[in-house]
């Protein structure tokens, strides 16, 4: 599962947010890597040199891995589940990079600046079908990835090799692919936040059962597609947004639409539901989050910690709910 999008405020800032939502209970922690701390891929163990300090939310494992996060250049990326569509390699190619699934995240954002940076290097890159330390099984994934300035991609393993796709509306789920979202989008334009008059039939008059009447039609169902209309609806319909402050609040508002509840989805692995949301500012290097069990926010910044430290650092996930006390 998952949602994400992308927005901008009116001084120039770019932000990524995210849904997690899993059956499988993630515990992660928030993870600092600093500059040039190589990491060894559990595919092959070779150690690579980077280039960027990052921050996310993932595991504190050696290597660390992440499932979202931004780097000191202004680069955010999230991985979201793709089942039925991912395919990887099944070998190591000795001439390639070589990851597993769940080491992509942190592979472009210890290495690469620009979106361009991302394509170039991309036809190096071999996904192989191998699992990680987090997990037992080998996840199907693709990745979101956008900038300063609001350019977005998204990345996807498929069966003829890795796709890379411009993303003009900055807004992805879950599987179908990338295209077939686009397409989708053509159910759906007549779907708009604007006022519904009445209209006369045979002389009787019939008026909107209150406001909102011209949403009718936007699905409010937890699938990938549903989703993705949810999170492009609101992103669009949104208001003008002046400083980070209020883009935050925007972006959790409108994932506020696409969380899953405990019990509403349930799979063969057990209870999906929304582990945790996340966004990013890709300019200010900040990372706020909120959880399942604790709706305050907490913010981190990547700027806030010594970017040339010898060692990664990461921070155990609040879990009880934080309450605020009027004075």
């Amino acid at each position: 599962m998952c949602t994400s999008l992308t927005l901008t405020t009116d001084n120039h800032l770019n932000i990524l947010a995210r849904t997690m939502d899993f059956a499988y209970i993630l515990d992660p922690d928030l993870v600092f890597v600093p500059r040039k701390y190589p990491l060894a891929s559990q595919v092959d163990e070779m150690k690579r040199p980077t280039k960027y300090a990052f921050m996310g939310m993932g595991r504190k494992t050696e290597p660390a891995i992440l499932t979202d996060g931004l780097n000191e250049a202004g680069l955010a990326c999230a991985t979201l589940y793709f089942p039925d569509y991912a395919q990887y390699s099944d070998e190591v190619d000795p001439s390639q990079t070589n990851l597993a699934p769940l080491e992509v995240v942190a592979w472009i954002l210890s290495n690469f600046a620009t979106l361009d940076d991302v394509k170039a290097a991309i036809p190096q890159l071999n996904i192989v079908n191998r699992p990680t330390e987090i997990f037992e099984i080998v996840s199907p994934l693709h990745w979101i990835v956008t900038d300063k300035i609001g350019q977005t991609i998204v990345i996807e393993p498929m069966k003829d090799g890795i796709v890379i796709h411009d993303n003009p509306l900055g807004v992805m789920s879950n599987s179908p692919d990338f295209n077939w979202h686009l397409t989708n989008i053509r159910n759906y334009i007549g779907v708009n936040p604007n006022k519904l008059g009445p209209i006369k039939l045979n002389g009787v008059t019939f008026s909107p059962l209150g406001n909102g009447a011209r949403t009718f039609g936007l699905p409010g169902d937890y699938t990938p597609p549903s989703r993705f209309l949810r999170a492009l609806f609101g992103k669009e319909a949104i208001n003008n947004l002046e400083t980070e402050d209020e883009g935050v609040k925007a972006a959790f508002h409108i994932l506020s639409s696409v969380e899953i509840p405990k019990g509403s989805v349930i799979t063969d692995d057990g209870v999906d539901f929304t582990q945790y949301t996340a966004c990013m500012v890709c300019n200010t290097g900040s990372y706020y989050f909120k959880t399942y069990d604790n709706n305050q926010l907490i913010r981190a910044s990547i700027f806030d910690e010594d970017l040339n430290a010898s060692e990664p650092k990461g921070w155990t996930i609040p879990q009880n709910q934080q309450y605020g006390k009027l004075n």
